[in-house]
């Protein structure tokens, strides 16, 4: 098994699309931190299942995390040992903060 790891930007990031759904239904902003948050630990038992990026080295990965009609989007480093949560966002937005 490998260790998942959330950087600090991945966590703001997380906290800013619950903050951003709460506003319009607190229950759905609450199920999709936990969808994100149970579909990355999927990344500890299958760290390389994340699709790689054509424009950064092999070690970084997309992992898709559907959630509703779209979802989102979680940039992580596998390292061989440790998966570390880059950033996160929603499918429909363009690129990482």
């Amino acid at each position: 098994m490998s260790q998942v790891i959330w950087s600090p930007a991945a966590l703001a990031d997380v906290q800013r699309l619950h903050d951003f759904l709460r506003d319009k239904d607190p229950i759905v902003a609450r199920e999709a931190v936990k969808s994100i948050r149970q579909n990355v630990l999927i990344l500890a038992g299958q760290p390389e299942i994340g699709r790689p990026l054509d424009d950064m080295p092999i070690e970084f990965r997309e992992w898709l995390i559907d959630f509703g009609q779209s979802g989102y989007v979680a940039l992580y480093r596998y390292d061989g040992v440790k998966a570390i949560i880059l950033a996160v966002r929603h499918q429909k937005q363009v690129g990482y903060s």
